[in-house]
């Protein structure tokens, strides 16, 4: 009978029932609950034929629409990428890289976009509301029709960003406002 219990139990603990391990994700992987895409560069990852078969997400839908509602993608490389219409609220984008990606419609409320580089980045429509842009870069941005209530902007670089408004064009040198 001892022998049974531990026969079992080896078994369990081999099939991971009894300690089981932390789920990894790789870059490759689609949006999920769990999946980390810290570091990773959609752009390559998705162009890859080795890989494409597992992403087959990249061509078809991309991240469009998708819900990354409180992800972390800190340092997170996605420059000319389509995010149209993607929910990334309350998500961590500490020093994301989203240069040239057009994020139409998105939802980054309450985001964490601190040292963001959004540099020529299409953000129409974009609501965000709350969000924390210290010391992003939103120079060449164009930010017609977003909403930026409660949005903190200090010391966000806007030179040559297009204003909400959708006229006016950010001076050069402005800083945490745009100076028309």
């Amino acid at each position: 009978m001892f022998k049974a219990i531990i026969l079992l139990l080896s078994v369990l603990a081999f099939a991971g029932l009894v300690f089981p391990s932390v789920a990894s994700a790789e870059c490759y992987d689609p949006p999920a609950a769990y999946v980390v895409w810290q570091k990773c560069e959609f752009k390559r990852i998705c162009a890859d034929p080795e890989k494409e078969k597992r992403v087959n997400w990249c061509k078809s839908k991309g991240l469009d629409g998708a819900n990354l509602k409180s992800a972390s993608l800190e340092t997170i490389v996605l420059h000319h990428s389509s995010l149209k219409g993607v929910n990334l609220e309350k998500a961590n984008l500490y020093e994301a890289d989203l240069q040239y990606s057009d994020l139409t419609g998105a939802n980054l409320k309450k985001a964490k976009l601190t040292k963001a580089k959004l540099q020529n980045a299409i953000l129409r429509k974009a609501d965000l509301s709350g969000a924390n842009l210290h010391k992003a870069n939103l120079e060449g941005a164009d930010l017609t029709g977003a909403k930026l209530d409660g949005a903190k902007l200090s010391a966000v670089r806007m030179s040559g960003a297009l204003w909400t408004d959708g006229k006016t064009k950010c001076k050069g040198g402005s800083v945490g406002e745009c100076k028309p």
